[in-house]
């Protein structure tokens, strides 16, 4: 997850909401958890559960170019994702990856977890599970997640989901932990695993793809799946535009096969609705890329 300095309204700090890594991360997250058998919900840098949308240069990219192009596309118009966000956007507000999951699942599972440094942004996921009813089955966590995830892992087990949502997935804690470290434990114990992460160059791409790649001789193959959607103007080294990230990927463990198709049918699918996009006066196409 980015942070920068840039003060905002209610949820100060937070930039990221409604640009397209969060269309890359949520459209997805969101078919995957109304697929699977969840118990118990984790989330790793959950942050707000809702936003107010500034519709600046990078929203516009992301989550208004989706709502106004996924109504030409039926498996778009009908997707999860779709139906729950609009009504929100709407009203000029952008659902968080925890605020769309809770609403999505209700009281389905029997435990939601989720972890934040952010003391404000956990208040506000405590005082929206309030007005739904659902308090009594939340825990919020204020720390490290790193270090969290890894020890809360003895007591999931394979009717549980885990959510790793950083930006940077290798850096080591005080501990010496990466949040890539907890996804090969989660996924070793057959734990169901979603990770989003970001890059902006090819450069970091090559990097974290190695990590990945490195990581899964931990585990059986044929648990992990990953995919990427990448910006066509992604250079080695610089970085000439930003509409928030430049690339990011999906790696997943111990999900059906139908989530994993699911994945993969809508990366194809947000290639084709972003033919022909622009950022600020720049090529917005896609590109995807499947690196297991």
């Amino acid at each position: 997850m980015q942070l920068n300095t840039t003060k905002h309204k209610k949820n100060e700090g937070y930039w990221h909401f409604g640009r397209i890594g969060d269309i890359w991360k949520h459209l997805p997250l969101c078919a995957v958890v109304a697929n699977e058998d969840i118990q118990t919900y984790v989330e790793t840098n959950s942050a707000y559960f809702d936003y107010e949308l500034e519709h600046s240069l990078e929203q516009k990219y992301g989550i208004g170019f989706f709502i106004e192009k996924a109504k030409k596309y039926p498996e778009l118009s009908v997707s999860e994702y779709y139906k729950l966000i609009k009504p929100f956007f709407d009203r000029n507000k952008y659902l968080g990856s925890c605020g769309q999951v809770v609403h999505l699942l209700k009281d389905q599972p029997d435990k939601y977890i989720f972890f934040d440094l952010d003391k404000n942004a956990l208040s506000s996921i405590e005082k929206s599970v309030v007005k739904l009813g659902l308090s009594h089955k939340v825990k919020t966590v204020q720390k490290d997640s790193v270090t969290g995830l890894i020890n809360l892992i003895p007591m999931l087990n394979n009717q549980s989901f885990v959510h790793i949502d950083p930006y940077v997935i290798y850096q080591k804690n005080e501990d010496g932990h990466s949040y890539l470290d907890g996804f090969f434990e989660a996924v070793k114990k057959g734990i169901k695993c979603f990770l989003w992460y970001g890059f902006d160059t090819l450069n970091e791409k090559r990097k974290i793809n190695a990590y990945i790649v490195s990581g899964i001789k931990q585990t059986e193959p044929n648990t992990i799946s990953c995919d990427e959607l990448i910006l066509n103007e992604i250079q080695d080294n610089t970085v000439s535009i930003n509409p928030g990230v430049l690339g990011c990927g999906i790696l997943t463990g111990n999900l059906s096969e139908k989530s994993i198709d699911i994945i993969t049918r809508y990366a194809n699918l947000l290639v084709d609705v972003y033919k022909d996009s622009t950022f600020n006066g720049v090529s917005g196409e896609l590109y995807y890329d499947k690196i297991i």
